[in-house]
């Protein structure tokens, strides 16, 4: 049985889907996540007041208009994180759950209080005065219920860094591969242009769970996958 099925359990199995390909087909590393709470209030459903953001070409309120951000909610017809572009044209932004069903940009770059985020082609800039607003990942792993993505190829290294020694794993653990295996996040290091994090493959895991005839094991790994995926997320909706 694999430790995180209940990841997505909830959404619309469109939506759902949408996700997993937010974080497995990725144009660019994401950085993090940008949470929007005067936007989304709370999610779906109804709220006092939501707040609307523009969105720029470029870090600068100077910039390009490239459209604003606001969210959608029509009830049973279905509710999101919407952008309308500076044309007319209206389309939904690509999101991951930062928290229960609570929605947050994707993050692909950040500069100062500027974040660029993706787009369903592209992306774009805007601005969030609140430091809090933004998850950064690898860090964003620290303290949520973490597990390691199924395209890792199980290579664990005893320091950061593709010179790091190998440490190996037990055949009860690479029997293990083909699930989302719940790691703790232990930190990361910066090797070169290159972000590693330390991990720590637990026997006991969350939610109750264990794996059977394995111990602890911790190691390296590299914080994004050669295709710019991230290596490990996080279940945001708890066990």
């Amino acid at each position: 049985m694999a430790a995180f099925l209940f990841v997505f359990i909830g959404k619309g199995t469109a939506e759902a889907q949408s996700d997993w390909e937010y974080l497995s087909e990725t144009p660019e590393r994401l950085i993090g996540l940008l949470d929007l709470p005067d936007i989304v209030a709370g999610g779906c459903g109804p709220a006092p007041k939501r707040a609307t953001a523009r969105a720029f070409g470029a870090p600068s309120q100077n910039g390009r208009s490239v459209g604003t951000i606001y969210w959608r909610d029509e009830g049973d017809a279905g509710c999101g994180l919407m952008i309308e572009k500076a044309g007319g044209a209206k389309e939904e932004v690509p999101t991951l759950e930062s928290g229960y069903e609570i929605d947050a940009a994707i993050v692909y770059e950040r500069r100062g209080p500027w974040f660029r985020i993706r787009l369903k082609a592209g992306s774009a800039w805007i601005r969030r005065n609140d430091e809090k607003d933004f998850l950064p990942y690898p860090e964003v792993l620290r303290g949520n219920l973490a597990y390691s993505m199924q395209s890792w190829d199980g290579t664990l290294r005893a320091t950061p860094g593709p010179s790091g020694r190998v440490t190996p794993l037990s055949s009860g653990w690479k029997s293990l591969l083909d699930r989302q295996l719940s790691i703790q996040y232990l930190g990361s290091q910066r090797v070169g242009n290159d972000l590693w994090i330390h991990i720590r493959l637990a026997a006991d895991g969350p939610c109750d769970h264990r794996y059977e005839g394995v111990t602890d094991v911790a190691g390296w790994i590299p914080a994004y996958h050669t295709d710019r995926s991230p290596s490990a997320w996080f279940a945001s909706r708890g066990c």
